[in-house]
């Protein structure tokens, strides 16, 4: 018995043997590097955000006084004339739209009382509209009026519409750019936009791809030997990453990993 228990032992063993031996050789087999140089060439580092749309006009109607409304000359969703009537109080007052536009919202009805600074109707410009988007304080940092963006809207594929930064302002806690943009007539205040600021542009940087980075340091082939260097990456544009200093040079031949 204790022979027959101690050879079970030994396949065990054995078959564990085995078994790691496979799992080592299956896992050290699922990377291999390949060697690329480093390429020389204009980067762009950019601002990432959401932006919002918004009207360049919009009119919310207040009353004055405490008064009933009496008639309402619109609906929600009409085109409205600059000077079309809007509605009409029980205190005689009948309002105006102050320019052409669109009633987005109407937030009374016939007969219903309305006390001061109560929002009767929203009333929109829809052909004027520009694009804010909040940014932290970072990126705020490096926002300058004058700067390009590029901005792409979902519904809209492969379209990239071409802005300038209006304005970059404080508000209530948050950072806000607004962004100056010509867009098609399909895209509405309140839709969301992909915008992207062009904070930094370098005609002719060193560059070299992100995926040879590990921990900061970067393997390379210089005159037939294998070296490890701490690379000083600045600018970032995709996936590649400008070179600042002296660390890498443009013969270097620079080692990735890759999965098979």
């Amino acid at each position: 018995m204790k022979s027959h228990s101690r050879r079970n032992k030994i396949v065990l063993i054995a078959v564990l043997c085995v078994a790691i031996i496979f799992i080592i050789l299956r896992y050290s087999n699922t990377t291999s590097t390949m060697r690329v140089r480093p390429r020389t060439g204009p980067i762009v580092e950019a601002v990432y955000a959401v932006g919002t749309v918004k009207s360049d006009r919009t009119y919310n109607l207040k009353t004055g006084i405490p008064a009933t409304v009496t008639r309402i000359y619109v609906t929600e969703g009409q085109d409205v004339k600059k000077n079309s009537p809007l509605v009409s109080t029980d205190a005689g007052i009948t309002f105006h739209a102050p320019f052409a536009g669109t009633v987005t919202r109407l937030y009374c009805e016939e007969g219903e009382l309305a006390i001061t600074g109560t929002v009767l109707l929203t009333l929109m410009d829809l052909s004027s509209t520009y694009v804010q988007l909040s940014i932290d304080q970072q990126s705020a940092l490096r926002v300058r009026k004058g700067q390009i963006a590029e901005l792409t809207v979902e519904t809209i594929r492969g379209k990239v519409f071409n802005g300038v930064v209006e304005s970059i302002y404080p508000s209530d806690g948050q950072f806000l750019a607004r962004i100056r943009v010509t867009l098609p007539q399909e895209v509405l205040p309140e839709m969301t936009t992909d915008v992207a600021i062009q904070v930094a542009r370098k005609e002719s940087a060193l560059l070299i791809p992100l995926t040879s980075i590990r921990e900061g340091a970067v393997t390379v082939y210089r005159g037939g030997k294998k070296i490890t260097v701490r690379a000083n990456i600045g600018a970032i544009d995709g996936a590649w990453g400008e070179v600042l200093d002296d660390s890498i040079a443009p013969t270097d031949e620079i080692v990735i990993m890759k999965k098979q």
